[in-house]
């Protein structure tokens, strides 16, 4: 299992389009990614809903965890999406 905390630069926090780009990048993969923000449950990064219960803002702390055969390919593209503003 990898776990890596990112910061959110995102400029509108964890809104709708960027949780359906985490949704995108982790459906097809072979490894389960959860994620945890504010001291809140880890929720599934398969899940819009539950993705947008985190309540993430710019400027949070994200602890990634993935675990299974593509979980460093997914730690990259999930570290790149947060850490470069998601590009919307």
């Amino acid at each position: 299992m990898r776990t890596k905390n990112i910061t959110l630069k995102c400029p509108n926090g964890l809104h709708l389009r960027v949780a359906a780009e985490v949704v995108k990048m982790t459906q097809d993969r072979d490894a389960t990614v959860h994620l945890k923000c504010h001291g809140c449950p880890k929720v599934n990064a398969c899940s819009i809903l539950e993705l947008l219960t985190l309540g993430a803002s710019v400027g949070d702390q994200i602890e990634l965890q993935a675990e299974g055969p593509d979980e460093d390919d997914v730690v990259t593209d999930l570290t790149n999406l947060f850490e470069e503003g998601a590009g919307i």
